[in-house]
């Protein structure tokens, strides 16, 4: 994990901010993942076929509503990945045989050579042992069991362009001019990306999320940037201390003239001051 990926996933810790984020990206604002409803989850995937050893650790995992709804993965780039899709759907996949792993592993503990009863299911009368079919044992769990859904969402933080690779299956497949034939056999996979440069505002996120992603997508138009700054200096002025090093980082913004290096590090700053020497830079590197 790089230097910009730890302080965009430490932004991330906040279950505000990242319910916000979720709301934004998957349901254009609607207050559909509640804060209060996430809880910790382990990212780290591990894949292991003989001798071959695959692991992955994802951003920020979260659990939605603490009854295995969902589990929300969130990977920031900062470049364009031209795999990604192809890097989401394995990390999906290693997620979904993590949860299977653990219910074939449940079931070995408890299976002895004398007996196949398994798992205690409960039902609305009394708790009973249900032997499992010769299939279930086989499967390494049970007909009725289901996994917990994994959506991934891919932030773009690149400064340079839009991004520019594929975000679904298809669009990276070789049909060779028989589309038509093909692609309606072969499964797609649609990549959850956010891109900010293809938003003017960011009105679907509720929280300090809105001011964040504005002052990223017009940082390299100073002129447009200050008159939305001038406009909202007061949520500009009380953005937290993650976000101000958030930003300063994907910026690049090196330093503030009077504030310390350890202060600037700390993210005790105020954001309009640091657009200021922004522009102070911008011109002392002009006239250079």
């Amino acid at each position: 994990m790089g230097k910009e990926d730890v302080y965009e996933s430490d932004y991330f810790e906040n279950a505000e901010i990242f319910a916000d984020l979720v709301n934004g990206v998957l349901y254009h604002g609607e207050q559909v993942v509640k804060p209060e409803e996430l809880k910790e989850q382990d990212g780290e995937l591990r894949s292991i076929l003989g001798q071959n050893v695959r692991k992955t650790i994802r951003d920020k995992v979260r659990l939605w509503n603490g009854t295995a709804l969902a589990v929300f993965a969130v990977e920031n780039q900062t470049k364009v990945d031209y795999h990604m899709v192809i890097r989401a759907m394995l990390t999906e996949s290693m997620a979904y045989d993590k949860q299977w792993k653990a219910l074939k592993m449940k079931y070995e503990r408890e299976t002895t050579p004398e007996s196949v009863e398994l798992r205690t299911v409960e039902s609305t009368e009394a708790a009973k042992a249900v032997p499992l079919t010769p299939d279930e044992f086989l499967s390494g769990m049970r007909k009725e069991d289901l996994f917990t859904p994994v959506i991934t969402i891919v932030i773009y933080y690149g400064k340079k362009k839009h991004w520019d690779g594929a975000r679904t299956l298809h669009e990276l497949l070789n049909v060779n001019g028989s589309a038509e034939k093909i692609l309606p056999f072969i499964s797609d996979y649609k990549l959850n990306l956010f891109d900010y440069h293809e938003h003017e505002n960011f009105e679907q996120f509720h929280s300090e999320l809105q001011s964040v992603f504005e002052f990223l997508r017009y940082s390299d138009d100073r002129k447009l940037l200050e008159e939305k700054i001038n406009r909202q200096k007061e949520k500009y002025g009380q953005l937290s201390r993650p976000a101000k090093i958030l930003l300063t980082k994907l910026t690049n913004i090196k330093k503030l003239s009077d504030i310390t290096e350890e202060n600037f590090e700390k993210g005790d700053f105020d954001m309009c001051k640091a657009f200021e020497d922004m522009k102070e830079e911008g011109r002392i590197e002009g006239r250079a």
